[in-house]
């Protein structure tokens, strides 16, 4: 379940940078990585290495935000940005963001640069291998009185599948209004070869009616923190493939 939780990293991180508090690290001293609780989250495409998103977003040892600008962190030897976005009601968002980090040597090595000049080894992670899309066998278009079945094999690295349902509504005191409900996916761990079955018996029923299957297989990878961080300190990689079926 642990992993789990991870699944949609760049969200995860945005809402806690939101809802944490500052910490008083912002204005006083760091020169220890100790006082430190770093998140490294990236997102890498699966056909290709190249142009993938980091963020990172550093805490004190009680979960409350850093937001230090004369902290600097470096991957592969390119800056991440500090980053502040302003949100609603005069709340903002601290973090460093880094849209185009490419691997090096197949790996994304951080490093850390603290107000008083000292450089260190932050983390490190291996990029996920590509995988082709096309090793995907599905129909687009789903029939409500069959089962569904949807197969993949050479999906090196792919661990789990999430799959979200998107229902019509049935509303018999208004029959001539079409609304519709988005469920939350519910996921699987799979291998790199299988298949999965969706039974028709829950594709129809008195209230609902499917109308969209969707389908995300995530690759996911946990890498190496310095152990000079503070506890809970992470780094991961998440890479997905989607793909759509319509029951209309």
């Amino acid at each position: 379940m642990e992993k789990l939780k991870k699944l949609f990293p760049i969200c995860c991180m945005l809402i806690t940078a939101l809802s944490c508090d500052e910490s008083k690290l912002s204005k006083g001293p760091v020169n220890s990585l100790s006082l430190i609780r770093a998140e490294i989250n990236i997102t890498q495409r699966l056909h290709s290495k190249i142009e993938n998103q980091v963020v990172v977003s550093l805490f004190d040892e009680e979960g409350k935000i850093i937001k230090k600008d004369s902290i600097k962190i470096y991957v592969n030897g390119a800056e991440v940005r500090y980053t502040v976005r302003q949100g609603l009601y005069y709340t903002s968002s601290t973090y460093y963001l880094k849209d185009s980090a490419n691997p090096k040597n197949n790996q994304f090595n951080f490093e850390i640069v603290l107000p008083d000049g000292k450089k260190s080894f932050l983390a490190e992670v291996d990029a996920l291998d590509l995988v082709n899309g096309q090793n995907i066998s599905y129909t687009e278009t789903g029939n409500l009185n069959k089962d569904y079945e949807i197969t993949w094999k050479e999906l090196t690295g792919v661990n789990y599948l999430a799959i979200a349902r998107t229902l019509k509504v049935k509303k018999q005191e208004e029959p001539n209004i079409t609304t519709y409900e988005e469920h939350m996916p519910d996921t699987i761990s799979i291998h790199s070869e299988g298949r999965h079955v969706i039974s028709k018996s829950t594709f129809d029923n008195p209230t609902h009616q499917v109308n969209i299957l969707s389908f995300r297989f995530i690759a996911q990878k946990i890498g190496k923190v310095s152990p000079e961080l503070a506890k809970g300190s992470s780094i991961s990689i998440m890479g997905s493939i989607e793909r759509s079926v319509s029951f209309e």
